[in-house]
């Protein structure tokens, strides 16, 4: 076997960034959607982000770039690999068994480039489940297990201590008072009927 020739050991690549191409944004988009569930606008914003990487300088995406991303999100919406209603229904449900509260979930799904109405459909659908409870309520059961408070609290010398600052955790989340009083009060059985 012969060895390398001295003119190629050693040297770096200098050709500067790859060149961006239509081709290079779907397969670039494909490699995303299989690792993650996003929206439209959050699909486009990783778009950007990787042409601006590629870019010279990290220049902003051209008129044509901003051509390719478009209709790469669009042909991934036709072929419904993006679906903002799936995304904010799933997402939704996911926040909720991990014990956030209907205004962070709505805040959250807006954040991920979810419209005003698909956000506040997901939100609302969480309501009309076979448990009865409204979601505010199976929230804050899922964050108070989660977190060990109320019911779920380990002994202590002094729990009304802890039951402050339990309480003061729970509004800084944005759970209401009454429903957090409610939730601490509750018993270990009662608020494992409102989990799934």
């Amino acid at each position: 076997m012969s060895e390398p020739s001295d003119d190629k050991v050693g040297k770096k690549r200098t050709g500067g960034p790859k060149k961006v191409t239509a081709g290079y944004l779907e397969r670039a988009a494909l490699h995303y959607l299989g690792r993650f569930s996003t929206t439209e606008e959050n699909l486009r914003k990783v778009l950007e982000r990787k042409v601006r990487r590629r870019n010279e300088g990290h220049a902003a995406p051209t008129d044509e770039q901003t051509t390719w991303i478009n209709e790469v999100v669009e042909k991934c919406v036709k072929y419904g690999y993006v679906d903002d209603e799936v995304y904010a229904r799933q997402r939704s449900e996911s926040l909720l068994r991990k014990g956030k509260p209907p205004r962070q979930i709505l805040q959250d799904l807006r954040f991920k480039g979810v419209d005003e109405g698909t956000a506040t459909a997901a939100v609302d659908d969480l309501e009309d489940d076979d448990v009865g409870a409204d979601a505010t309520r199976r929230a804050a059961a899922a964050y108070v297990r989660r977190r060990r408070f109320g019911p779920f609290r380990r002994p202590l010398a002094d729990p009304s201590e802890k039951r402050e600052k339990e309480i003061a955790a729970m509004m800084r989340v944005g759970f209401p008072y009454g429903i957090v009083v409610e939730t601490l009060d509750g018993t270990e059985e009662d608020l494992l009927e409102l989990l799934p």
